[in-house]
């Protein structure tokens, strides 16, 4: 039996090719677009995951009041474009139902004659959250910038509770002034010790600045009160409630600016959305597509063979040896075509996570960017494809296993037909 398949390998090599082919565009198809929805899914969540949230919620100023703060041209302020949320504001927040944490931090801008500093105020006494934070809290169970310091700690520590007139520095900023921990900064004249350093990871801007600083301190550098915030990371407690719960915010707060995965999505554009929602029905779509292209091949590869059928069924042959014959033809061009696709789908998938994002970033954090003295350091960010094992496997065992049906249903049609029709058929 094996002799024979073989025999036929080499008796009609590109239709044997061509099954192998259609196969194997169905699994790189499904391998190559699964992989760039999920990468673009993790791209998305990547700058709100790095600070365990969900949602980022800021209050932007009126165009008039823009203009105004804009002559303030020396010390520390809010960024422009920024209003600062006041403590009624944030207890709306943390009692909208689907809410599950919440924390609270402030932005602020430090001039000094041509640039300056961003500073960002962190809750380290946990006083905005609703979830409360225990001291030896690791970054997997803190919400807001406190994540993003304790997953990037590299030298010193970071914030305790109780600790003002101190103050962590980002990675770039502290080697544009070669700083380390025990070293001393100043924020609008007002000195800080420096404690530690961090540096963002995965491209994150969500939290970005170049010196962190406990919350009442930069409160009091730009004259807030002690509850009042410009920025607050929400963590819902169930993921696919995120639309509803910023629905309801935008009803009880009105004028609020919100990030969200959606939000990132659109800012990489129309395909990072399709992938993200719809790739496994697109990838899905595609490896359907090279089934059919298979199974068009296998039915010519019987059509062509339909008189040596009639023959091996005029010798004796039965129906049931005539389809497993067939079948097992099939089966073996399938595992070919599985296995190319296998490969170079994953190769394919390398490819694409080449591919360069657009910065994901909020327009503060990109306003930053632009203008600060020194900017936060950051790498080029690609797509994050993984191919999963799962993923793989499905495409294999839908590829063969699609394959083969085709295959069959082609011999078990063939297999039907009488000897003597299909010897009239030469």
């Amino acid at each position: 039996m094996m002799t024979y398949i073989l025999s036929q390998f080499r008796r009609r090599p590109w239709r044997s090719f061509a099954v192998i082919a259609a196969v194997a565009v169905g699994a790189i198809l499904f391998v190559a677009l699964s992989a760039m929805g999920n990468g673009f899914r993790e791209a998305a969540r990547a700058p709100l995951a790095n600070v365990a949230a969900d949602v980022v919620i800021t209050h932007p100023t009126a165009q008039a009041e823009v203009a105004q703060a804009t002559q303030k041209a020396r010390g520390a302020r809010l960024p422009f474009g920024m209003a600062a949320l006041d403590e009624s504001q944030v207890e709306t927040i943390r009692r909208t139902e689907g809410v599950r944490a919440v924390a609270g931090a402030l932005q602020i801008w430090d001039f000094g004659g041509t640039s300056y500093v961003t500073v960002l105020g962190v809750d380290v006494d946990h006083t905005l959250q609703k979830q409360t934070v225990p001291p030896e809290a690791t970054a997997s169970n803190r919400v807001g910038p406190e994540a993003t310091l304790a997953a990037g700690l590299l030298s010193g520590r970071t914030f305790r509770p109780g600790d003002r007139g101190v103050a962590v520095a980002d990675l770039h900023y502290a080697r544009f002034f070669n700083l380390q921990p025990g070293a001393q900064v100043t924020v609008d004249g007002v000195p800080f010790d420096l404690i530690g350093i961090i540096e963002l990871r995965n491209g994150s801007q969500a939290a970005a600045a170049n010196l962190y600083v406990p919350l009442a301190d930069a409160q009091s550098l730009v004259g807030l009160g002690p509850n009042q915030v410009d920025q607050v990371y929400v963590q819902v407690a169930n993921a696919g409630e995120v639309d509803t719960v910023v629905a309801q915010l935008t009803q009880e707060l009105g004028d609020i600016s919100v990030m969200t995965e959606d939000s990132l999505l659109q800012v990489m554009g129309g395909i990072g959305q399709v992938s993200a929602r719809f790739s496994l029905i697109a990838a899905t779509v595609g490896l359907l597509g090279g089934l059919v292209l298979a199974w068009a091949a296998l039915g010519g590869l019987v059509a062509e063979r339909r008189l040596e059928i009639g023959v091996m069924k005029a010798l004796g042959w039965g129906r049931r040896e005539v389809e497993r014959v067939f079948l097992l033809e099939a089966l073996l061009l399938s595992v070919l075509g599985g296995l190319v696709g296998f490969f170079l789908g994953w190769g394919v998938a390398l490819l694409l996570g080449q591919l360069p994002l657009p910065d994901a970033a909020t327009p503060m954090a990109q306003t930053i960017q632009s203008m600060a003295l020194v900017p936060t350091e950051t790498q080029a960010i690609t797509l994050p494809v993984q191919v999963d094992a799962l993923t793989l496997a499905l495409a294999v065992l839908a590829s063969v296993g699609g394959g083969t049906l085709a295959g069959w249903t082609s011999a078990r049609q063939a297999a039907g037909l009488k000897p003597a029709q299909m010897l009239r058929q030469r």
